[in-house]
């Protein structure tokens, strides 16, 4: 008897062990879903910060931004909205630190502008001077170990040309454009747009243009060291003049590039041939200070690349006809960090004067996040 007591009281005692073993596991499971929760809530409050403070640095844009356009008409690389100092200072003011918020403007209209290939959309009439400057830029900036897929300046542009002409059949621009045919019969199959690029990207599905097809070295002339340039910070797809064809719903784009803030690589396709080795000259002299001061030495109106070189009568037309100074179109990068949470936003920001009041202000055209 004695010991089948012993033996329910080790049962008893084994299943106690197990019940409380058990009981371990499951508050240990509960305490680690609980702090993961919490570890959980904390991360997305400060996913959620981060997002709205980088928000808070999207609009900061917008109102500098608006504010330059209501103090004069040029833009340039002289104003608060292009001084990472100044803007620094600007999000101090919002009560933000610099370290935790980031902002860079960049104009969208110092670049070349690829839908202005075409004069007009739907069409298919190419724009012979923009045709020239892009053909010029793709001849300058290609690299001495230029990749075997990578398309000739030439072939680039002609088939550059036939994305975005309305035109679909077999008679391609040149000998090297390509038409929906050739896109459809690659490993991986997909139709010609036949219409104006919407974003940059799609500039890698046109037939001779891959990443490498410009020299790094040669786009970052001019810049900051620390700053990785491509092919996105030397083309757009912005640039849409304001008001439409009403009776064909026609429309297109300017071509015309802000020299005051566009990078040497785009300044010298925009020269006259011959005339490349002058765009450090140009952006030499708009980024020219006084001794021991901040402020400018020159400032830049219209016509003041004439002080700088001397253009003939041919040459002056030929680079008017594609350069303005002012901007309507501005990319904002905004990133903010919140403890461990970081958040990037990219902004397109279209910059307009209302009509009836003629106050300006800015909107959104694009937001990506990244």
């Amino acid at each position: 008897m004695a010991s089948i007591h012993r033996n329910q009281k080790g049962v008893a005692l084994i299943a106690t062990i197990a019940v409380v073993a058990i009981l371990c596991v499951v508050a240990m499971e509960a305490g680690r879903l609980a702090r993961q929760a919490a570890s959980g809530t904390i991360t997305e409050n400060d996913m959620f910060a981060a997002r709205e403070k980088a928000m808070s640095g999207i609009h900061l844009a917008m109102m500098l931004l608006t504010l330059d356009a209501a103090d004069n008409e040029v833009d340039s690389i002289q104003e608060t909205w292009a001084d990472p100092e100044k803007i620094a200072e600007a999000v101090t003011a919002m009560g933000l630190n610099p370290t935790d918020l980031s902002l860079k403007i960049v104009d969208e209209m110092g670049k070349l502008q690829l839908n202005a290939l075409l004069t007009q959309f739907p069409g298919n009439e190419p724009n012979d001077a923009q045709m020239v400057v892009l053909e010029r830029f793709l001849t300058l900036a290609a690299p001495e170990d230029k990749p075997e897929e990578a398309g000739s300046a030439v072939e680039i542009v002609n088939a550059l040309k036939d994305w975005l002409d309305s035109k679909d059949d077999d008679a391609i621009t040149g000998l090297t454009g390509a038409e929906t045919n050739y896109y459809e019969s690659l490993e991986v199959p997909y139709t010609c747009a036949n219409g104006p690029l919407k974003h940059i990207s799609e500039l890698f599905l046109v037939k001779g243009v891959v990443d490498s097809m410009l020299s790094p070295s040669y786009i970052s002339q001019g810049m900051d060291e620390a700053v990785q340039v491509n092919a996105k910070d030397m083309f757009t797809v912005y640039g849409l003049l304001d008001g439409r064809d009403s009776k064909e719903n026609r429309f297109s784009f300017s071509g015309k590039v802000n020299i005051n803030t566009a990078p040497v690589a785009v300044l010298a396709a925009l020269l006259p041939e011959g005339r490349d080795v002058n765009a450090q000259d140009l952006a030499d002299y708009r980024a020219e200070k006084a001794n021991l001061g901040q402020e400018y030495t020159h400032p830049l109106e219209s016509g003041w690349f004439e002080d700088v070189i001397a253009l003939s009568d041919d040459e002056k037309k030929a680079f008017t006809t594609v350069i303005t100074y002012s901007s309507s179109v501005f990319t904002a990068v905004c990133t903010a960090k919140q403890n461990s949470a970081q958040v990037t936003l990219h902004a397109v920001i279209k910059r307009e004067k209302q009509d009836l009041t003629g106050k300006w202000f800015c909107r959104i055209l694009q937001m990506e996040r990244g």
